[in-house]
């Protein structure tokens, strides 16, 4: 499990900087992971025994298309029928490309293979260079994102791919619940995908910018708003990461024009400032809530997540992180009710969507509606399909919000379960210890009590376990923060010795707190002379 540290006007002020330039949670290299399908039905649907079955029954290469849409994350399944789609039609090579890396993910072979069927595809140069950054060949990612800023377009073909989608549950003959449920796991796979590999994308270019001369730093920040333009026109929810590349842009341009001391400088400010004010929260007088843009991205994982919640055996085999917990007898009741509150609000978002699956969820699957080509010039609106949803099925989107609000209120009702408690204490002392290191040159502290003695941390917040009552192993004495913000996740701070189920709450140095397996964790120590 990894938790994530909440918004505090102090960390806010601390980091702004660091956020405007990479989101380090996300900019590390990951692996797409194999998510279970919560309903067994579908679950056998989509077997590779299935899908080849279906698939030697059918000549449509749109519904042979689906079906590999459909396989499992690593299931060679995907890579046989993609095979039979480009041998019925050729045209499809480029699109069964992309397929693959987005439910298998990004590797060199993968990249490699979709420049070769889609030169002018911006998708795989980008994901090529940031490949290259994460092996630290710096110089050969920026040439390969020079190649990106230079193609017309970044394209993932779900106008495509969603249609065939739909075509394949066709043919599995997949209705109702279980029609949504595959959607919804299909969707939220998808969304993974920008997740994990093209949210870092900004965060590369940004960090390629740091040590470089004024001349490629302007290079950059040219090709963070090309970078901007080609995600905000790929889909709704690649529009998120497509205003943090502008605002990493524009953060670039503000330094450079102060470094040249062109009064410019206040205008780029302005434009940043702009865009960040509309994320931070100031508790005490206004506390941040999600936009309904912001809510609307997550709407196919919480139809998912629903069906989980609504089946007994799913939920209390603690498939949710919200089911986690230990709690004293006089927290139960509380929990209990917040559970009966949280499936109520997950059938009422599951009836909502059941209405209409495939407009729901297809709202999500099929890209940008094609641009209008009879106006001319930049301001012409292109509302993607989901605001489109959004301004016709609002009752879909107050179910959405009920259903957030329910969970939220889950999760809290455990907030007393001691494990949670051990880490949300580990995770404040290692804010402390990143605002230390904010104020030293990034030189962590050489211990966690000087921390106390400069006011960074204070009582009663106390550097022990509440498990054991033994104090946290810090490790990062000694070290400075890394310039890369895939290895600030990465980085071991600080972690409890008490270990659980084989493995310790460890927080990392971009602040995240994760339950790391003993072995990896003293494999980390080790390799850094621990």
């Amino acid at each position: 499990m990894k938790l994530i540290p909440s918004s505090r006007p102090k960390l806010t002020l601390l980091i702004l900087a660091a956020v405007l330039t990479a989101s380090a949670p996300c900019a590390r290299a990951q692996k797409t992971f194999d998510l279970p399908i919560y309903r067994e039905s579908v679950d056998q649907a989509a077997s590779a025994e299935n899908l080849k079955a279906v698939a030697l029954k059918s000549t449509d290469p749109q519904v042979l298309l689906g079906l590999a849409f459909l396989a499992r994350v690593g299931d060679p399944v995907r890579k046989e029928l993609s095979e039979m789609v480009v041998e019925t039609t050729p045209a499809y090579a480029p699109v069964v490309a992309v397929l693959g890396i987005m439910m298998d993910g990004a590797d060199e072979r993968s990249v490699d293979e979709l420049i070769r069927r889609d030169p002018d595809n911006a998708l795989g140069y980008y994901l090529q260079g940031n490949l290259l950054y994460q092996s630290r060949k710096e110089n050969e990612s920026l040439e390969a994102l020079r190649k990106a800023a230079a193609c017309s377009e970044l394209r993932l073909y779900e106008s495509i791919t969603g249609e065939a989608l739909f075509k394949a549950l066709d043919a599995l003959n997949l209705k109702g619940r279980d029609r949504l449920c595959a959607s919804s796991w299909i969707a939220t796979r998808s969304s993974n995908f920008y997740i994990i590999d093209l949210q870092p994308l900004y965060g590369t270019l940004s960090e390629l910018a740091r040590h470089a001369d004024v001349g490629i730093r302007k290079e950059i920040s040219e090709m963070l708003l090309v970078m901007g333009g080609h995600l905000f026109n790929s889909n709704f929810n690649n529009r998120t990461f497509a205003e943090r590349a502008v605002q990493s842009a524009f953060r670039l341009k503000a330094e450079i024009a102060a470094a040249e001391k062109s009064p410019t400088m206040n205008g780029y400010v302005t434009v940043v400032q702009a865009l960040v004010s509309v994320r931070l929260s100031w508790p005490g007088i206004e506390e941040r809530k999600q936009t309904p843009l912001e809510l609307a991205s997550f709407l196919p994982s919480r139809i998912f997540r629903a069906f989980a919640v609504v089946d007994p055996a799913r939920m209390n085999a603690a498939n949710l992180v919200e089911m986690r917990v230990n709690l004293a007898d006089s927290d139960k009741a509380a929990f209990d009710k917040a559970k009966e509150d949280s499936v109520k609000a997950a059938t009422g978002l599951l009836d909502v969507a059941l209405t209409d699956p495939d407009g729901i969820v297809g709202a999500y699957l099929t890209g940008l509606p094609p641009a209008r080509t009879n106006e001319a010039g930049p301001w012409v609106s292109r509302l993607s399909y989901v605001e489109k949803l959004m301004l016709n099925r609002p009752d879909v989107f107050r179910a959405l919000a009920a259903n957030e609000q329910a969970m939220d209120a889950l999760y809290q009702a455990g907030h007393r379960d001691l494990s949670r408690s051990n880490m949300r204490r580990m995770m404040e002392i290692g804010l402390g210890i990143f605002s230390y290191a904010s104020d030293h040159d990034k030189n962590f502290p050489d211990n966690i009590n000087v921390l106390f003695e400069k006011q960074y941390l204070k009582s009663p917040l106390a550097a022990s376990s509440l498990h054991t009552g033994k104090p946290y192993v810090y490790v990062a004495a000694g070290e400075k923060v890394p310039e890369k913000s895939s290895d600030l996740a990465q980085l071991l701070l600080l972690y409890d010795d008490n270990a659980s189920q084989g493995c310790y709450q460890c927080v990392m140095a971009d602040g995240h707190g994760e339950s790391m397996p003993v072995d990896k964790v003293k494999e980390q120590l080790t390799k850094r002379g621990k």
